[in-house]
């Protein structure tokens, strides 16, 4: 896609869809800096309470927001220069909701492949709904959850 074209589609969002890309766009960045940099037991006091999850149970108007933002989040994470994989996406939903005093769950997963490799996951929950990185998930043993 040119990047006239990725104007294009950024000129069609509204105001506050603009805003929040920006910010999703800033935030894959930090956490993908903060990832490579950082040992992980900074940053994982950062996501929050540890083995500890968000309610299940979340009004219509918070399930909507959620889907808005991992949208977001996801289309935000196509466009970087670096890498924005499931858990630069898990953090940055995390904060972004966080920032709206919406609770969410980040999950750290496992699991062997054919060959015997361990593939780590990272996905993001908002009551029921999976907010990044929820396809899946349920073939991961989960290892750890931060709520915040």
């Amino acid at each position: 896609m040119t990047l006239l074209k990725l104007l294009e589609k950024f000129n069609q969002l509204e105001w506050k869809s603009k805003k929040e890309f920006i910010k999703a766009y800033i935030y894959t960045g930090f956490f993908r800096a903060y990832i490579l940099f950082i040992p992980f037991r900074k940053l994982a006091k950062r996501m929050g309470k540890v083995k500890c999850e968000s309610p299940e149970e979340v009004d219509k108007d918070t399930y909507f927001e959620a889907e808005r933002i991992g949208s977001i989040v996801s289309k935000a994470s196509k466009y970087t220069f670096w890498k924005s994989l499931c858990l630069v996406q898990a953090l940055t939903a995390q904060k972004l909701l966080g920032d709206k005093n919406i609770p969410t769950t980040i999950y750290l997963g496992v699991l062997k492949d054919k060959k015997n490799n361990i593939i780590a996951h990272a996905w993001t929950r908002c009551g029921k709904y999976f907010v990044t990185g929820g396809e899946n998930n349920e073939m991961f043993t989960v290892v750890a959850k931060f709520s915040n």
